[in-house]
């Protein structure tokens, strides 16, 4: 039952054409000098400003009675309500037509929300917060309801959260749903798909059971919960993923989903969303309660800048992928191959060179998080970038403690003595880590690999465990590295492209590629290689006619107006990584060790 004395709030689909949600907030004992309320201008894991206030198109106040309080609107996301003795009551309306894992949205099968878009904070209410949802009467025989929030009366879909940031970080999804459910070690998961599909949803589960069983065993003590949702917005195409304390919600195409088919086949779409999967759950520890100590007190209202999230990305992004070949759901083969698209995807961004990570995660709110037409030339990703240093951290560990430890037990050590405990790690903590438990020194290597620029020793690290790190250049625009190829191009125009309605469209442009020395931009539309209509198809093919000239005309629109430019014909680079095995034992030394 619900507690008269806690604030509550009331959500309802005003209109699923409108795409607009009605809430009802009611304060049952106001600030009698004027009550103070607001809405979060961004969600945590997600690092960029996003002002969800701009979306509420209807705000009003009201007393006990009915009648209209007064209030004032203090800066684009607070409002102050008059004073007033008694309860009082806010009703707003929100636009929800924002496709994505981090905000709210209404389509015509389901309705999905995160409370950082929906819910106003109440300034100085520190106590539980209820929470009752209407499903849309028209909808309610097949619609259902899935939250981690912990319900206090299901058939009336009524919810307590412990305290405002509970209530926030339980998203929330109503329509026509999937659900599964399996069990590991006493927590139940919901495996929740919205809308149609021909999914194996038995598979899929299954094989969460084994990633799910294995971040479990990762970490000492049990984890405090015992439910966790995979939320899962399925589309044509889309992907994406935000942590939660007690869930995720992920976007990713239905159609990169096992069939019932595909019982024996590992799909790389598939292996992508277990990766996925791989990726959120392990932030249940590794972000979610282990984290900078920036991030112990969040102030939602403006941007919290923490040098440290190549150890919360950068590490899970390493650790996603190499659990799948630990549990058996990929080979040891198909892991080098992901391992080296990883490592392509930095071999071909010249902002590796000049951004370090520490800066990378800075300045995450206003350039990772809002990149340019520049951003492939100047900034580096903590994620991928993170994910080389988790590599090769996780190989200096092993290698200088002959096998005793691992970067495994590296983030269980941060579990224990920061997320644990509820402290907050400082910018050294790891190195601290490491000579205190490890015994070892590797504060040389660290203060190398985040404040400067210049290469990590992957190649000579992945030697030592067996596998000989190579480079190529590509066979095509769609090559993503990661395997050997018999086809490889001989031209390298230097740019990313998609097929346009004529010609190709430039996505990026790399410095001192041929592309860019020639003068061409992103947003260009090349039609024509010297007298040759070109493709994404023929592209390549065309460039490679060409590999004896010393330069070539290309013809394209530039906002509307046709235009010539001279570019230099240059040799295809060796942009490519690919991995190959050459000592098995030293390999699976590395990939199944315990430690």
């Amino acid at each position: 039952m619900s507690n008269p004395e806690n604030v509550h709030y009331s959500v309802e689909i005003a209109s699923l054409a409108g795409h607009l949600f009605n809430v009802t907030l009611t304060i049952p004992h106001p600030d009698p000098q004027g009550q103070i309320l607001s809405l979060p201008a961004w969600i945590p894991g997600s690092y960029m400003i996003r002002d969800f206030a701009k979306n509420i198109v209807n705000f009003a106040a009201f007393n006990q009675a009915g009648e209209t309080l007064n209030y004032q609107k203090i800066d684009k996301q607070t409002w102050r309500i008059a004073a007033n003795s008694g309860p009082i009551v806010i009703k707003t309306q929100v636009y929800a037509f924002d496709f994505s894992v981090r905000s709210a949205y209404i389509c015509d099968e389901y309705a999905f929300f995160n409370g950082t878009s929906l819910f106003l904070e109440v300034e100085g209410y520190q106590q539980a917060c209820d929470l009752n949802i209407h499903i849309p009467k028209d909808t309610a025989k097949s619609w259902q309801l899935a939250t981690a929030l912990p319900p206090s009366n299901l058939s009336t879909c009524s919810f307590t959260a412990n305290s405002y940031q509970e209530l926030i970080d339980s998203p929330v999804i109503m329509g026509e749903l999937d659900i599964s459910f399996f069990t590991v070690k006493g927590i139940q998961f919901e495996f929740i798909l919205t809308g149609s599909h021909q999914a194996d949803t038995q598979r899929i589960c299954k094989d969460l059971e084994k990633v799910c069983l294995h971040h479990m065993d990762l970490f000492s003590q049990r984890l405090p919960i015992q439910r966790y949702l995979f939320i899962t917005l399925l589309s044509q195409s889309s992907f994406g993923g935000l942590e939660h304390s007690a869930s995720t919600v992920l976007q990713f195409s239905r159609d990169d989903l096992p069939l019932c088919s595909e019982v024996n086949e590992m799909p790389d779409g598939y292996r992508t969303f277990l990766s996925l999967c791989s990726h959120e759950f392990l932030h249940t520890w590794h972000v979610k309660r282990s984290k900078p100590d920036e991030f112990l007190q969040l102030d939602l209202s403006r941007e919290v800048y923490s040098e440290q999230l190549w150890i919360y990305e950068g590490f899970t992004s390493y650790l996603d992928d190499l659990s799948l070949v630990r549990c058996g759901l990929i080979t040891p083969d198909s892991y080098l191959e992901v391992l080296g698209q990883t490592l392509t995807r930095l071999a071909r961004n010249p902002g590796n060179k000049k951004q370090s990570i520490t800066a990378s995660s800075f300045d995450a709110w206003t350039r990772f998080y809002q990149q340019d037409a520049s951003a492939a030339n100047n900034i580096v990703s903590y994620y991928t970038k993170g994910a080389e240093l988790a590599l090769c951290l996780d190989l200096m560990i092993r290698q200088q403690t002959k096998q005793k430890h691992s970067l495994l037990e590296l983030i269980d050590l941060i579990w224990r003595e920061f997320g644990l405990k509820g402290l907050g790690t400082a910018n050294d903590s790891i190195q601290g880590i490491i000579k205190q438990h490890f015994e070892i020194n590797l504060d040389a290597f660290l203060h190398h690999a985040l404040y400067t620029t210049q290469p990590l020793p992957t190649d000579k690290l992945l030697a030592e465990v067996g596998v000989k790190l190579m480079t190529r250049a590509r066979s095509g625009a769609k090559d993503k590295g990661g395997k050997a190829s018999m086809k490889l191009a001989k031209v390298d125009v230097g740019a990313t492209y998609e097929d346009a309605a004529t010609g190709v469209k430039l996505l990026q442009v790399l410095e001192s590629s041929a592309a860019y020395q020639a003068g061409l931009q992103v947003g260009d539309i090349i039609i024509a290689l010297n007298e040759w209509q070109v493709n994404a198809d023929n592209f390549q093919r065309h460039l490679d006619a060409i590999a004896k000239q010393k330069s070539a005309t290309l013809y394209l629109l530039r906002d509307g107006k046709l235009k010539n430019f001279s570019m230099p014909v240059l040799c295809a680079v060796k942009d490519c990584v690919f991995l190959q095995t050459v000592d098995s034992e030293k390999l699976q030394l590395w990939l199944t060790n315990p430690n």
